[in-house]
């Protein structure tokens, strides 16, 4: 017999891009408390003031009661950023348990492959990213893109992108408890609760590396090669901006026009002057094409995105007595999402399907952007009382600038209202007229689910019952 469990759920409120929830679990005479994630996108003095506040509010959330378990779904710094600005308050909180995925454990060899070569990766866009801006013919869109990009990974204006690795290495040592490294079908009692009360279910990553790094994997195209291909073109990318386009020496091949092939403006012909002046004018620059080859650095910087979002922790929670499941899916993308339905589960009476379609909490992938949430499996989510949760912040100015990112995007925020039956909460608390919990339609709608949202300055609070 299951023991009857409820979830408090509080989603803080970081004052730009950032994901920070802390979950609290009471079952009979016992309580329990977790973490998952605490970080904001940038890393300067405003962003660590906010940080600094939300960490301040978790501790007095706790009251001098240990947090049992912190989860970190990925190294990306608007996730984990908070625990190298505030290692030294999150050391004092009596951290128990710091899960991982097992993407980040030194010991496994995959892993440890896999991370030296996004590292690298990561160290060639970095460099690209300092080059460029020495470089008349850089497009500044370009430049935006790859380091809108990189700033993902701590990194700005060509800085090196530290803050996330730090991160990792503060949590491996912050825990009581050696880290633990999890895999897709495992699933873990949550301490300090009577057993069968709640249970952590891992769905994500995928060990299948051509899921890991692939939004679309094509059949046969396995992970090692992908990655080669990607760690090559970074390699001559970073070249050829650096040395020059045309330079002749064993790099040649990093170039896309050899230097014998370039018109250096010496050649004699009136014909070809003139052919020269109307390339070169100013108002012409458009029709160019000589720089066109910069423009595969945002590729490349959308390639080591998408990895690193596919890296995240997924993580399925039980309240085992009502079987209802809280789903923090990270940032998971395609790949993670399509290697769900294929997860070997440990334990044979979990499903990945029951798991999805017991559903009642979820964490929108990737602040509810458009790659972020898989349709198929979302509409496995049909519990009626199907609630969700959007960490965005639509005053950060990624979101603000002119083209800026989608988030969310609007055909999936309309699925999520019409699915959901508007239950769906944002962080800036900035939520169309159907969505307001003190109007209709959605009072009725939370009412029906049994749920009373409280909104505070520090964060969004639901209290799941069990």
């Amino acid at each position: 017999m299951s023991n009857p469990a409820t979830a408090t759920i509080r989603m803080f409120r970081m004052g730009e891009l950032g994901d920070c929830f802390l979950l609290e679990f009471a079952s009979g005479n016992t309580s329990s408390r977790m973490l998952i994630d605490c970080g904001s996108f940038r890393n300067g003095a405003p962003s660590i003031a906010r940080v600094t506040r939300v960490v301040e509010g978790i501790r007095a959330e706790l009251n001098g009661a240990p947090l049992d378990v912190v989860a970190a779904t990925h190294q990306h710094n608007d996730h984990v950023s908070g625990f190298v600005h505030c290692e030294t308050q999150f050391r004092a909180m009596n951290v128990g348990q710091v899960l991982f995925s097992w993407l980040d454990n030194p010991d496994d060899p995959d892993a440890r492959e896999i991370g030296e070569k996004h590292g690298n990766l990561l160290a060639h866009l970095t460099a690209a990213s300092r080059a460029l801006r020495l470089r008349r013919g850089a497009r500044p869109k370009q430049l935006e893109m790859i380091d809108d990009l990189l700033g993902f990974h701590g990194a700005s204006a060509g800085a090196p992108p530290e803050v996330p690795r730090k991160a990792i290495e503060a949590l491996r040592t912050m825990g009581s408890q050696p880290p633990q490294y999890v895999r897709p079908g495992q699933s873990l009692e949550m301490p300090g609760l009577p057993p069968g009360s709640v249970r952590l279910h891992v769905l994500g990553p995928p060990e299948n590396k051509g899921l890991l790094y692939r939004k679309d994997p094509r059949k046969g195209e396995s992970y090692d090669h992908a990655l080669a291909a990607a760690g090559q073109q970074a390699a001559r990318f970073l070249a050829a901006v650096q040395q020059g386009v045309g330079a002749i020496d064993r790099e040649e091949e990093h170039y896309p026009f050899s230097k014998v092939l370039k018109r250096t403006g010496k050649e004699k012909g009136t014909a070809l002057a003139a052919i020269r002046r109307q390339y070169g004018a100013k108002e012409e620059s458009w029709r160019t094409i000589g720089d066109d080859w910069l423009d595969q650095g945002g590729a490349l910087a959308l390639f080591l995105d998408t990895f690193t979002n596919n890296s995240s922790l997924v993580l399925a929670i039980e309240l085992v007595a009502s079987r209802k499941v809280l789903l923090f899916a990270g940032d998971a993308q395609t790949g993670n999402w399509l290697s769900w339905e294929d997860v070997q589960w440990a334990d044979p009476s979990i499903t990945t399907s029951s798991l999805l379609s017991n559903t009642v909490l979820y964490k929108a992938g990737h602040h509810a952007s458009h790659n972020a949430t898989l349709p198929a499996l979302f509409e496995k989510m049909r519990r009626p009382d199907l609630m969700a949760l959007i960490p965005v912040d639509k005053s950060d100015p990624n979101i603000t600038k002119e083209n800026g990112w989608k988030m969310p995007a609007p055909g999936l925020f309309e699925k999520l209202k019409e699915q959901t039956r508007n239950r769906v909460l944002q962080m800036d608390n900035d939520n169309p007229p159907e969505c307001d919990p003190a109007r209709e339609p959605a009072r009725s709608a939370w009412a029906e689910a049994g749920v009373k949202p409280e909104v505070s300055d520090l964060a969004v609070k639901l209290v799941i019952e069990g």
